[in-house]
């Protein structure tokens, strides 16, 4: 029963949304220090699943904001604010990557903290040395993916939005971000095999 309540609390917080923007389409300019509040953290974590964790992050969350500051009048409620949020956060992430600042890859569900959890206290060294070649294989496999790709299974499989907010988010149909969902994860599944990370059979399930 209590997921029935669900959709009335996704509206409430589009509601709240709408009505910051709103407030600060009239010049209110508390109204975007509550919507950082509100949303800093998810700006955060897409921008960090783009680029990976470096020390510049906050400046990326922050360029963000400002962009938000400067063009937030033209948006007009045609899609949910969290969709339009996402959209800027990664045209954001993406011109820090193009710039060249730093050559970009994805964390995949918490892998750079993997070499700690995968070798706990009582393995050997040896079991730690190659947790953390493993974790490395993974990153090179990440990082090889071609950007949209590498968006599509970025928001997807990091962030969990749906097939249709990614659609929306990027400007594209559902069919296309399948289909860039689907090649990533063969890219990156192949690599992995290749790299004698994963045994063959697993690529057959790979959907």
């Amino acid at each position: 029963m209590a997921s029935l309540h669900i959709p009335d609390e996704k509206a409430r917080e589009d509601a709240i949304d709408q009505r910051l923007v709103a407030s600060f389409q009239r010049g209110n300019s508390h109204a975007l220090t509550e919507l950082y509040r509100r949303h800093g953290r998810r700006v955060e974590s897409v921008a960090r699943n783009v680029v990976g964790p470096n020390d510049e992050l906050e400046d990326i969350v922050q360029d963000v904001f400002i962009e938000l500051h400067r063009s937030l009048h033209r948006f007009r409620g045609d899609a949910r604010f969290t969709t339009w949020l996402h959209r800027v956060t990664v045209n954001v992430a993406l011109q820090y990557l193009r710039k060249g600042k730093r050559k970009g890859w994805l964390r995949w569900l918490g892998l750079d903290q993997a070499p700690a959890a995968a070798a706990p206290r009582a393995t050997s060294l040896d079991r730690q040395i190659e947790a953390r070649e493993t974790v490395r294989a993974l990153y090179q496999a990440l990082d090889a993916v071609a950007e949209k790709k590498r968006i599509a299974f970025t928001l997807y499989e990091l962030e969990g939005m749906s097939l249709e907010d990614i659609a929306a988010t990027v400007g594209t149909s559902v069919n296309t971000v399948k289909s860039r969902l689907h090649h990533a994860r063969r890219e990156i599944f192949e690599q992995l095999e290749k790299d004698g990370l994963l045994p063959s059979h697993i690529l057959q399930v790979v959907k």
